[in-house]
């Protein structure tokens, strides 16, 4: 028997087929996307734990002022890198950084490494004591990630004191940073405390942080506005 409204049943069967569509296949999609996102890890294991980042606290608070997506994965890396330090998974941890450092090049690294080891956050609380904005923090957010390198100085262990001191001296001429970070980790920790005082006198117009865990030294300084 023929429907006294053709039409409607079309629309509702069509209706029907959409939302069968979303509720059977729209998770899969979103699966297939994700392992491709994160194919080139290799590991499994690894894999199911950048997902568990995915859902943390901490990546939810990120994805509220990253708006761009490369630098949130790259974020999201950062939680995962340390997160296998925190479960003393260091082959995975190196493999990883290995994996990120091939794709990402030593900028996305040094991203994923800025999270890994707290900076990130330190530096947000640095930013909430001077900020009235949520537009403002999320413009610093961003232009810091976006341009780490001229911001921070990733210290390695086989560094040169005079090599470090250089190194400073032209980032602080080239780019007159409001904030600039050194981060030390491991025996390159020992290296940033030792050439501390030396830091200090080239920044001379900057105010001075520091956070240490024994393993880790992250030397922070901020730009100091003259008083007209």
């Amino acid at each position: 028997m023929l429907s006294n409204n053709p039409l409607s049943e079309i629309s509702e069967g069509a209706t029907k087929g959409v939302l069968e569509w979303s509720l059977e296949k729209i998770s899969t999609f979103i699966k297939r996307l994700m392992n491709k996102e994160l194919g080139f890890i290799g590991e499994p294991k690894t894999i199911e734990l950048v997902r568990e980042q995915y859902r943390s606290g901490e990546a939810k608070f990120y994805k509220g002022y990253i708006s761009d997506k490369d630098v949130l994965f790259l974020v999201k890396m950062g939680l995962t890198l340390r997160k296998l330090e925190e479960l003393n998974q260091e082959e995975r941890r190196i493999n990883l950084r290995d994996k990120i450092f091939k794709k990402y090049s030593i900028e996305g690294l040094h991203i994923a490494e800025f999270v890994q080891n707290n900076t990130l956050n330190k530096y947000v609380g640095i930013l909430l004591d001077e900020l009235n904005s949520i537009e403002k923090l999320k413009e610093e957010i961003g232009e810091i990630l976006r341009n780490i390198e001229k911001y921070t100085l990733f210290v390695q262990g086989t560094d040169q004191k005079k090599e470090l001191v250089k190194n400073i001296e032209i980032k602080i001429r080239a780019n007159s940073p409001r904030i600039f970070i050194i981060v030390g980790v491991k025996s390159a920790a020992k290296i940033v405390s030792e050439c501390t005082n030396l830091f200090k006198e080239i920044m001379k117009e900057y105010e001075f942080q520091s956070w240490s865990d024994g393993k880790k030294e992250v030397l922070f300084f901020r730009r100091v506005l003259k008083k007209i």
